[in-house]
């Protein structure tokens, strides 16, 4: 559990730290730009992988506890209402109050430790599991801001290549112009 929360923070902090990188970075060399992008590719990979183990893990989770699993419960030291003979019933008091009671009382003296103890462990599995969901799917929305904040950044400079482009045309142009005047 501790490791698993720490992994997270781990993965939140490296997002941010890659989100403050591509900040600073937009003015750089396309060496470090290059490198920027190698990190957010790894970053990305290490959360896909991290995903799949913690799916993993949830399904070993879910082998362990099934939901159908219980465990031997111990029998009940008295017989069944209907296993008595009609005698017994009148005695003991036959009517319904006295059987009901009698099932209740049943009911309780099945339950075990260990089944308090195995629905206890399963609580905390399902709230660990729900705590490691919300923890992913921030990362999954950090990661789809990286997206999005990359698609921005290719947009520029596509908008930068197209101005160079133009912007050496026409210098090229010039030159032509000056090399006639010349």
């Amino acid at each position: 559990h501790t490791t698993q929360q720490e992994t997270n923070k781990t993965i939140t902090t490296c997002t941010s730290a890659i989100r403050q990188l591509s900040e600073g970075i937009r003015s750089s060399s396309r060496q470090e730009r290059l490198q920027l992008d190698r990190l957010k590719n790894q970053l990305s990979d290490a959360i896909q992988r991290y995903g799949t183990i913690q799916k993993k893990i949830a399904e070993k989770s879910k082998a362990l506890f099934p939901v159908g699993q219980r465990s031997r419960k111990q029998q009940s030291p008295r017989t069944p209402f209907s296993d008595l003979a009609d005698d017994e019933k009148i005695f003991n008091g036959g009517d319904s109050a006295w059987l009901e009671q009698n099932q209740e009382h049943a009911l309780l003296s099945e339950i075990t430790e260990e089944d308090v103890e195995v629905i206890r462990l399963r609580e905390e599995a399902m709230k660990q599991i729900e705590s490691d969901m919300l923890d992913v799917n921030q990362i999954i929305k950090d990661l789809a801001s990286m997206v999005y904040e990359q698609g921005d950044t290719i947009d520029s400079i596509e908008a930068n290549i197209e101005t160079t482009s133009s912007n050496v045309e026409s210098a090229n142009e010039h030159l032509a112009k000056a090399s006639q005047h010349q």
